[in-house]
């Protein structure tokens, strides 16, 4: 077996074969690419919210450090969770329906999500998991109240991508490194977030699925698309 510090390079090279499998079957692949370059920076930043008290992963270059791992999560995540609804399902855009682009309302929500996450994780020292679970699914209650037609797609892309990332973690963190988040995890004290279902903590569960959640209406709500009921796209 390989060093523990090729763990996290492990679940993220996973992660983006399935990137990739979606990317094949995805109509819009420059999207893809785009968002998941954003992706991969806001990975690397996000770890300001989680090296404190959620994991310090070794990594192959340094460990409790943002790394090349980082990036490439954080790039699979964005195009996994984004897209996979257009990947396996034939809701085409409605053209007709198209409204303006919300990119004001779009940055602040973005502004909202991290400061949610820092203030209620770095100042108030609430675990990271809690915040990051409810600040994703505020966000996401808020654009589903403004665009309750993308919560069907919303919904159907966090079991999708939760689905995805049980295969990857089992094999990652069942399989091969099965001691991974005891030795390098904070969750075991946690209620909820420390619980494992076939090694795999809750708090991941939760973290992936309400992402998905989210990031599966960015498309949508941030530039006005509308997309045609499935027995209109499927006609």
């Amino acid at each position: 077996m390989l060093p523990d510090k090729f763990a996290y390079l492990t679940m993220a090279l996973l992660y983006l074969l399935a990137w990739w499998v979606i990317y094949l079957r995805s109509p819009w692949k420059s999207g893809m690419i785009k968002v998941g370059i954003i992706g991969g920076l806001m990975g690397i930043i996000a770890e300001v919210w989680y090296f404190h008290d959620y994991w310090r992963p070794p990594m192959i270059l340094a460990e409790g450090w943002p790394g090349i791992e980082d990036f490439i999560i954080g790039f699979a995540m964005f195009g996994v969770g984004g897209y996979i609804h257009s990947a396996y399902t034939r809701r085409e855009i409605d053209y007709d329906r198209q409204t303006p682009a919300k990119n004001r309302d779009f940055f602040i929500l973005w502004v909202l999500g991290c400061t949610s996450l820092t203030v209620f994780s770095l100042v108030l020292k609430i675990h990271s998991g809690y915040v990051t679970f409810l600040t994703f699914m505020g966000l996401a209650i808020y654009i589903w109240i403004q665009r309750p037609d993308l919560i069907q797609i919303s919904l159907i892309s966090g079991v999708s991508t939760l689905g995805i990332v049980m295969v990857i973690y089992y094999i990652t963190f069942g399989v091969l490194y099965p001691h991974f988040w005891d030795t390098y995890g904070m969750l075991n004290d946690e209620p909820i977030l420390g619980h494992k279902i076939l090694s795999i903590p809750v708090s991941e569960m939760l973290w992936h699925f309400s992402w998905a959640v989210l990031c599966s209406m960015f498309r949508g709500y941030r530039n006005g698309v509308y997309y045609k009921d499935a027995s209109t796209s499927e006609a």
